[in-house]
């Protein structure tokens, strides 16, 4: 699929995506989801929990934006990210071991909470917020265009992932 273009195209990839994943959890028993039934041994809560910190992530990381009904805050274990280039895989790691007691009820909530978040908080977004390196980027400290078209390839893996369950 090409990369969305205006963004309306990206808003709808990214909805599109998300409501994927929520569509295929929804069919899903609260057994069905803490079982450990994905190739790599992981669960379904396993996999909310990961886009959960990551949609939290992207929210504290993205500059506030005063139109936000939502105020960003730090999503569990930030202050333990390594650096260097592998920081993204060992955050995958931490992240698991951190939810691995958590209640799902809770996991589901936060999921929610924060895609919805996050969706309108992309919605604030314009096209120069995502490529002009002079702007958000700058801000930041690095490409906001690969984080946020990541979202819907996020959701678009996991989503595959999800609808093989039955």
């Amino acid at each position: 699929m090409n990369t969305p273009q205006t963004m309306t195209e990206l808003m709808a990839r990214i909805e599109t995506a998300v409501q994927r994943v929520v569509t295929a959890v929804s069919q899903l028993s609260a057994e069905q989801m803490t079982v450990p039934n994905l190739d790599d041994g992981r669960s379904v809560k396993d996999i909310l929990a990961h886009l959960t910190w990551w949609d939290h992530w992207l929210l504290f990381t993205l500059p506030a934006d005063p139109r936000s009904p939502h105020k960003a805050v730090a999503p569990p274990l930030m202050d333990q990210i390594p650096s260097g280039t592998t920081w993204a895989d060992e955050m995958n790691g931490r992240v698991y071991s951190y939810n691995q007691t958590r209640e799902l009820s809770a996991i589901l909530a936060e999921f929610t909470t924060g895609y919805q978040h996050l969706l309108q908080r992309v919605a604030l977004l314009s096209f120069a917020d995502l490529y002009d390196p002079e702007g958000m980027s700058a801000t930041i400290g690095y490409p906001v265009a690969p984080l946020i078209l990541g979202i819907y390839e996020h959701y678009e893996e996991h989503a595959d992932e999800l609808e093989g369950i039955s």
